[in-house]
This record gives structure tokens, C-alpha cells and sequence, in this order.
């Protein structure tokens, strides 16, 4: 039905454009500067008459293709939208993955550190003892050096006065002669 009256609106509008030339042709005249009310009734009855056919299946098919084509370019700025923040939050991530691992290395250098540090209070505290029971143990074996020598020396002096009793008993002279016997046994020791 729609293409039957779009067929007998193209016929009238035919007909219309050869009548101005009919008529032009009868008056002899030129119809460039005349105005003709029919012919501008008939243009713009077929200008309208195009425009509604545009309208009713070009202009939604123009209109469907912006709109897929406005609906394709907003997903792809989504999309991009949507990359960016997931780059931004990788980014983020990643810089705080790599703030953690400084910390974490910071942490391991410095309980490094202080191991090192806690190792080497031990190793001179223990040389400091070992040093103190070997001074002691010296100490000590010096002591008893000493009291042996003391207990030597004690024997010897006994056995020196002893002796030098029993000599001056055998020999009992005089006073003057015990002198010279306990000077002489003396000497005889050095």
C-alpha cells in the first residue's frame, strides 16, 4: 500500500514537472524569473514526500548504525576505562609489593645485624670468661707454687738448722768456732 501511493506521488510529480514546460512552451515566454504556485506546490509536496521516506527507512538505519557505532566507542572507552584502573591497581600492587620486599629486606639486614652484633657479645663474653679461669687457674697454680716453694724452703731451712745443729752439737767447741761453722755450712749452700 505505502509503495502504491509513493508510486502515484512520483506519477503526479511527473506530470507537475512537465507542465511548467507545457506552459512555458504555450506563453512563448522565459520561466526562469516567473513563479509558477503549482510548480512550488508539487516541490514542495515531493520535497516533503522524500523527506518522509527518509525519515521512515533511511534515517533509522542512519540513526540504528551512529547508535551502534556511539555504543561501540563507549565500550572501548570503558574498556580502556576499565584497563587503566586495572593497570593503576596492578601498579599499586606492585609498588606496595615492592615497599613490603624493602621492609622485609631491611628487617632480614637487620636482625642480620644484630645476630651478628649478639654472636660477637657471646664470643667475647665467653673469651672474657675463658680468659678469667685461665688467669685464675694460674692464679692458683702460682699459689701453689708458691706455698710448695714456701714448704721446701721451711723443709730446707729445718733441715739446715738441723743440720747445723748437729754439727755445732759434735763439734761444741767454743762460740767463735760455732760461728765460723754455721757461716761455713751456709756458704757450702749458696
Amino acid at each position: 500500500m505505502r509503495s502504491d501511493i509513493v508510486t502515484r506521488a512520483l506519477a503526479a510529480a511527473g506530470a507537475l514537472a512537465a507542465t511548467p514546460g507545457a506552459l512555458a512552451a504555450q506563453g512563448g515566454g522565459s520561466g526562469i524569473f516567473s513563479l509558477d504556485v503549482g510548480l512550488a506546490i508539487w516541490t514542495w509536496v515531493l520535497f516533503l514526500l522524500t523527506l518522509g521516506i527518509l525519515a521512515w527507512k533511511v534515517f533509522p538505519m542512519i540513526a540504528g548504525g551512529l547508535e551502534e557505532r556511539r555504543e561501540r566507542i563507549q565500550g572501548a572507552i570503558d574498556e580502556a576505562r576499565e584497563e587503566r584502573e586495572k593497570a593503576r591497581a596492578l601498579l599499586e600492587e606492585q609498588k606496595e609489593e615492592l615497599a613490603e620486599a624493602r621492609r622485609e629486606a631491611r628487617e632480614i639486614i637487620e636482625e642480620g645485624r644484630e645476630a651478628g652484633e649478639r654472636l660477637r657479645e657471646e664470643i667475647l663474653e665467653e673469651a672474657r670468661q675463658q680468659q678469667e679461669e685461665m688467669m685464675k687457674r694460674a692464679r692458683r697454680e702460682l699459689e701453689q707454687e708458691r706455698q710448695k716453694l714456701r714448704d721446701e724452703l721451711r723443709r730446707e731451712a729445718i733441715e739446715v738448722s738441723i743440720a747445723a745443729a748437729e754439727r755445732l752439737l759434735r763439734e761444741r767447741l767454743d762460740e767463735e768456732r760455732d760461728r765460723e761453722l754455721v757461716h761455713d755450712y751456709l756458704s757450702e749452700l749458696a
